[in-house]
């Protein structure tokens, strides 16, 4: 019972709230200059945490589970509202980013699950992002990602530098699940009850790369295999599936209206 009680470290901080639980001997590295305020974290006994100095996180909640995580929060960001999952995960997140909840109170979450997830500096992010099997998601400095764009990650997702990506998007490198047959899906349903839909097999996938100076609409899917070069524009509800777009190209889908007179 001692040597269970000198292993798991407590510090609740009566100042702004926050608590913290970390089955690591290595307490986080939390720099004086930083504030928390209302924050939460679980982290397991092979986690570091680390948040650099002049930050400032608000009703952010850290879980560290399983496996072995790196979390590197880097100078001057702040983060608000926010979910950070890490099992088995390697987050870097660099410096003077704003990461932050929706208008419309849609939470911002990072989930690594076996991968890694890498920040550059400058970027204002309120998304979703969802790290599986092994995958990498790299996104560039002075980016803008907005309020329930959705990124999946089995695979590779890479993003520049300097890009606007709007509200609603979907860029995943991933069917997400498998297709099994109606025997094999009824078993696993069975035996996942009362969850649905879980994978324990790596999907189809196949990566994608956004570059530089790109603009993505509202409603933009940009799904596995898709390659866009610098300075393209991708006009609203676009979606994309294996496309290789040259530099400086705008696309958008192309639809054919049938109007006809009524007859009353």
């Amino acid at each position: 019972m001692l040597k269970q009680i000198r292993t798991i470290k407590w510090l609740f901080l009566l100042k702004g709230k926050n608590y913290i639980k970390s089955l690591n001997r290595q307490f986080p590295h939390i720099e004086p200059s930083s504030r928390l305020k209302s924050c939460h974290f679980y982290l397991n006994k092979t986690t570091e945490l680390t948040i650099d100095s002049e930050c400032y996180l608000r009703n952010v909640k850290i879980f560290a589970f399983s496996g072995a995580n790196k979390i590197y929060i880097g100078k001057n960001t702040k983060i608000s509202d926010c979910i950070i999952i890490a099992n088995n995960g390697n987050i870097t997140i660099g410096k003077n980013n704003i990461i932050q909840k929706s208008e419309d109170s849609f939470q911002t979450k990072f989930q690594v699950d076996n991968g890694s997830l890498r920040i550059g500096n400058y970027n204002r992010i309120s998304c979703v992002i969802w790290i599986r099997f092994g995958g990498l998601v790299e996104i560039g400095s002075r980016n803008a990602i907005n309020q329930r764009t959705e990124i999946r990650a089995d695979e590779k997702i890479t993003i520049g530098d300097y890009n606007q990506i709007s509200y609603d998007c979907v860029i995943w490198d991933t069917n997400t699940h498998n297709i099994y047959t109606a025997e094999k899906r009824r078993e696993i349903t069975d035996k996942q009850y009362p969850a649905f839909g879980l994978e324990y097999e790596k999907p189809k996938t196949s990566p994608i790369a956004i570059g530089n100076d790109c603009w993505i609409g509202r409603r933009v899917s940009i799904l596995k295999g898709t390659s866009i070069g610098d300075k393209c524009v991708i006009a609203f509800n676009t979606t994309l599936s294996k496309q290789q777009l040259r530099p400086n190209s705008t696309v958008m889908n192309s639809y054919n209206l049938i109007i006809k007179e009524n007859e009353l």
